[in-house]
Parts: structure tokens; sequence; C-alpha cells
């Protein structure tokens, strides 16, 4: 009884609004067929060095649609990344979240990871990465969400592989998040207990809350 009490008086005090607004992104369900290097709406970099990551479409596992994105390591390297930049002053002071549906075959314990870059013009100002897929995954959506910093002016969605192994890539998604929080006058917290536990008002020595039966 007092837990169900303890729910509702949480519930009653602060009720969370969660609002999200779309930002495109080209190309997010990598539909669009690779032409030789180049994958459309997406640019790809690796460290300096010889080139070591072999990137396609592949049609034969996908999160949804007909195809996805694939990386792979063909020797060794410090890291090989896929990135968008979307250029936006009205990001800045907001949350921001991503989204995508990621999968992994052999990797390393570096890991096949998903990142967000801030950026004031051409200066990463913040960055926030997800946790490492490792190992052999199947496809799963990975989330991470951060406050875009005041003075930010752009941001670059990238997925990064750090390590041997093939990472994938499906479905994925930017969004703002809005929440709006709101708040109940404690006096109606205390009524609504007060009427789940059938205490009358109008009757002196009724039971308090402390003192619920059964």
């Amino acid at each position: 009884m007092m837990l169900k009490l303890a729910i509702l008086a949480t519930g009653l005090v602060c009720a969370a609004q969660v609002g999200a607004t779309e930002i495109p992104l080209k190309n997010a369900d990598f539909e669009q067929a690779i032409k030789g290097p180049r994958i459309p709406g997406w640019s790809r970099t690796q460290h300096a060095g010889v080139g070591a990551y072999e990137v396609s479409s592949d049609t034969a596992s996908f999160s949804q649609g007909k195809q996805s994105l694939r990386m792979r390591r063909t020797t060794e390297q410090v890291y090989g990344l896929i990135m968008q930049r979307v250029e936006s002053d009205s990001l800045a002071g907001k949350q921001v979240e991503l989204v995508a549906s990621l999968k992994t075959a052999k990797v390393g314990k570096k890991g096949w990871v998903m990142l967000l870059n801030f950026k004031n013009h051409n200066n990463v100002i913040d960055q926030v990465r997800a946790a490492p897929l490792v190992g052999n995954t199947k496809w799963k959506d990975v989330t991470i969400r951060k406050l875009a910093p005041p003075n930010t002016t752009a941001i670059e969605v990238g997925f990064m592989l750090l390590d041997g192994g093939t990472g994938w890539i499906d479905n994925v998604r930017l969004r703002t998040v809005d929440e709006a929080v709101v708040e109940h006058p404690i006096e109606h917290v205390v009524l609504a207990i007060r009427c789940a536990l059938g205490v009358d008002d109008g009757v002196e020595g009724g039971r308090g809350l402390g003192q619920a039966g059964e």
C-alpha cells in the first residue's frame, strides 16, 4: 500500500512531458548506392597511412529497408571513420539525441563506436561517445544524448572503428528532445494520498499518514 502511495505522490509532484523534433540527415538509412569510394550524404576518413578500411553496402544484413552500410578493417590501423555534418545555429543549448542501429562481427576491445561532435565552426567544443560495441553483436539500437553547448554552430554524427573486425550501421536518427516538467502543488498531493487512505477531513482523530491500515 505504502509503495503504491509513494508512486502516486511521485507521479503527481513531477510529470515530464517529452517532445522531439527530428533533424533531417542525408541517406540516413543507407539505401542510396555507394559510387566508388563515395557514400551519398556521408564522408569517410581514416588515420594517416595505408588504406585499411573496406566500406560497402550490405544487402544481406540490415535492420530495415533493403541494405545497410558495412565497414571492415583489412589491415592494422588506428581508426576508420564515417561521418555526416549538420550545420545549424538553432541547436545551441538543446538536448540532442542520436539513435542508430548497429551490429558487429569479431570487433576488438577498442570497439565500434558511435559519437557526436559539437562544433563552433571548425573547432570541436564537446564530444560524446556511446559505449564501444565489441565481439559479435546482433542488430541493436544504440542511443546517446547530450546538451549542445551554447556556442554550437554544427554537429557531426560519426561511427568509428577503433580495432579489427567489421561494424554495420543502419537507420540513423537525429533529433532534439524537449522535456517540460509539470509540477502539481503539494496540497494536491496530500489530498490525493488522504483520499487513497480513506481519511475523512471532517472527523477529528482520523488516521494520519503514518497510521495507515493494512
